[in-house]
């Protein structure tokens, strides 16, 4: 078969619309690539998980069926290891290696009589301002002791991360609780197009998605741990039944006692959402005071009221793992994640299709490969500078 026919019967297989004949015919292409002359069952399940596993392992994904995981869900659990592409438009999946995409024209349209420029994916960067003012460009600076801050030692380890720990010597102590300190605060910020990770003084981490800034004490002193995020971070929290840790983000604050969460509170976007990984957390809307638990795997949405929905955890963890990930987005929401990570701002043109995305792209690819991805979702770009121009 030629690979468009296969491509046709794989989008009606996954979406359960294929028919009886048009199973047999895909069957026959798996006994034809597996060279067995092996009989399909319809009624046999092991049958069913062989060929779609095979379908997987067509991009390199393999021992997917020892996996006790759901089909549609298979792409992500195992994309980061087998560094594979997999996107979902419209019902269909499409599957690139990153290899093949660099020897594939680019069908991406330019802007009348220019020569495009491609924008490269973001990376590992923010700047650190502390509380005199100044500032600390992270990703320029040297691995080691940063700076002493009233006894706490702001240090970038080999691996990149800033943590922040006490510096007790004989003329610098850090006053115990039952003494009198100071708070002192710290922001660090990412740019567009910049994600950092950060260990606070009480040993909580925080990873911090692109346009997003935390402001927080550079010592935790008090019986309360807050810290206020503008845009989106993943906290795992230390545990301390004694000191309370609370994220505020615009009109909701977060409380918890030792867990892991994520927050996305980005200005453009229509809500704020939390998502809790493990243990429990308490989500409060600041104008009305109203509050809501969440349990693990639980997600709140906080714009006037406060809503609850169960969540697949994987996908909001995505962004910290290197991958967008888009379930059932409307075109408008995948470039503003386009947008913050490559520094590109959308134009809108004519009448699009009503397409839901779902899958996952890798991060580290250019503009114009993520572009090229998502035209087989029958929408178009054009590239003008650092506008996108969309269109049907």
């Amino acid at each position: 078969m030629q690979q468009e026919e296969v491509q046709k019967l794989v989008e009606k297989y996954l979406n359960n619309t294929a028919s009886a004949e048009e199973t047999e015919k895909l069957f026959q292409w798996y006994r034809t690539e597996m060279k067995t002359d092996i009989e399909w069952n319809f009624d046999d399940q092991e049958d069913e998980e062989n060929l779609k596993s095979f379908i997987f392992s067509k991009i390199d994904l393999p021992d997917l069926a020892e996996r006790q995981i759901p089909v549609y869900r298979r792409y992500y659990s195992m994309a980061a290891a087998a560094a594979v592409l997999i996107f979902l438009a419209g019902g269909l999946y499409f599957y690139f290696n990153r290899d093949q995409i660099h020897t594939a024209p680019i069908p991406v349209k330019l802007a009348a009589n220019q020569k495009v420029q491609d924008i490269q994916p973001g990376g590992i960067k923010a700047i650190l301002t502390l509380s005199d003012g100044k500032k600390i460009v992270l990703d320029d600076s040297q691995n080691g002791v940063l700076v002493n801050q009233g006894g706490i030692k702001i240090h970038k380890n080999s691996k990149g991360i800033i943590e922040y720990t006490l510096s007790k010597s004989e003329n610098e102590q850090v006053k115990t609780e039952n003494q009198e300190i100071q708070t002192v605060y710290n922001t660090i910020q990412t740019p567009v197009g910049g994600k950092f990770q950060l260990n606070l003084a009480d040993g909580s981490k925080v990873w911090l998605n692109s346009a997003s800034s935390l402001r927080f004490p550079v010592f935790f002193a008090g019986d309360s741990r807050e810290v206020e995020l503008k845009g989106e971070a993943y906290f795992e929290v230390s545990k301390n039944e004694h000191k309370k840790f609370s994220v505020r983000s615009g009109n909701q604050t977060v409380e918890v006692l030792g867990t892991h969460f994520n927050i996305n509170a980005y200005s453009d976007e229509p809500s704020i959402t939390t998502t809790l990984i493990e243990g429990a957390v308490r989500v409060i809307e600041l104008n009305t005071k109203k509050s809501q638990i969440l349990k693990p795997g639980e997600q709140s949405k906080v714009d006037r009221d406060i809503r609850i929905q169960r969540k697949d955890t994987q996908a909001e963890l995505a962004w910290k793992e290197g991958y967008f990930y888009f379930e059932n987005a409307r075109i408008e929401t995948v470039m503003r994640q386009l947008g913050r990570w490559y520094g590109i701002t959308a134009r809108y043109e004519g009448v699009l299709p009503e397409h839901h995305f779902e899958g996952a792209i890798a991060t580290n690819l250019t503009l114009l490969e993520v572009l090229e991805i998502l035209e087989k979702s029958n929408i178009h770009f054009r590239l003008e500078g650092k506008e996108v121009v969309v269109m049907p």
